[in-house]
């Protein structure tokens, strides 16, 4: 009887461990959808920014956003979605530019979807 016990709670401990194994995955795989639709956003904001280089920072250390919303108004972007189809937040999604030195900007991505946001740091 307790053989079937430790067996049972051995086979309940290894079941646990394949689900969390299997949910870690399926959560690196959707932080790297994300993270391709990020890279997309700084893409298109680079493109945005070349046409429009008057609203580039001035100032080292100066910033400025351009909303989501514009990218895809002005075409430089498709709609984004989130992993399950459905439109981000195009209101509260934007690239920040940040000028580092005289000739250089650093583009950071901002993506708010409803299952998804960009963490501070990303």
């Amino acid at each position: 009887m307790i053989k079937k016990i430790v067996v049972i709670i051995i086979a309940l401990i290894l079941v646990l461990l394949i689900i969390n194994g299997i949910i870690k995955l399926n959560n690196a795989n959707d932080l790297e959808y994300y993270n391709e639709k990020e890279k997309l956003m700084i893409k298109a904001s680079e493109k945005y920014f070349s046409f429009y280089s008057n609203y580039l920072p001035k100032k080292i250390n100066d910033d400025t956003r351009v909303l989501l919303s514009a990218l895809v108004l002005e075409k430089y972007l498709d709609d984004v979605k989130d992993i399950d189809g459905n439109s981000c937040d195009i209101m509260k999604s934007y690239v920040e530019v940040e000028k580092t030195k005289e000739d250089e900007y650093l583009y950071k991505a901002h993506l708010v979807c409803d299952n998804y946001e960009t963490k501070d740091g990303e």
